[in-house]
C-alpha cells in the first residue's frame, strides 16, 4: 500500500471512529444512556463533571472528547494540504464537531453540548500541531 493509500484509510478510520462514538455509542463505554438534551453554556457540562461527578466521569468525558479527535486533526493536514495552519485545522476541527452535534439534536438520549465542541476542537488543534512538531522534527533529521 502506498503512502497516500496508508494516509486516507487512517484518516478515514479517524472520521469512522469519530462517528462511531458519537452517534452509536451506547454499547461502548456506557455513553448515551440516560435522557439527553441540549447545553449550550459553554463550560457548564466541565464544570458539571468536575464538581459533581467521579474524577473517573470528568476523564472519559473531557480528556476522551479531546483525545478522539487527535488522530483527525493529526491526519487532516496529510490528507488535505491545504489545511497548513493551525486556525484552518481547528476550523475544520469545529465544523466537523458542530456538524455532530447537530445530528444528536435528532438522536434519542443524546445530549447536543457546546463543551463537546470546545474540547473536540481542541483535540484537533493537538493533533495538528503534533503533526507540525513531529513533520520539523523529521525535516531536521533529514538535514543533520
Amino acid at each position: 500500500m502506498s503512502k497516500r493509500n496508508s494516509i486516507n484509510v487512517l484518516f478515514l478510520v479517524s472520521i469512522l471512529f469519530i462517528i462511531r462514538l458519537t452517534m452509536f455509542p451506547e454499547s461502548l463505554l456506557g455513553i448515551g444512556e440516560g435522557k439527553g438534551g441540549i447545553n449550550l453554556v459553554p463550560f457548564f457540562t466541565i464544570r458539571d463533571l468536575l464538581f459533581h461527578h467521579s474524577f473517573g466521569n470528568f476523564i472519559l468525558n473531557n480528556i476522551g472528547n479531546i483525545i478522539l479527535f487527535l488522530p483527525f486533526g493529526f491526519f487532516l493536514p496529510m490528507r488535505c494540504g491545504k489545511i497548513n495552519k493551525l486556525s484552518k485545522s481547528l476550523l475544520v476541527g469545529m465544523a466537523f464537531s458542530v456538524f455532530i452535534e447537530i445530528v444528536q439534536l435528532f438522536m434519542p438520549n443524546r445530549w447536543t453540548d457546546i463543551d463537546d465542541v470546545l474540547l473536540n476542537t481542541l483535540g484537533t488543534g493537538i493533533g495538528y500541531s503534533l503533526f507540525k512538531v513531529l513533520n520539523q522534527i523529521e525535516i531536521y533529521m533529514k538535514e543533520g
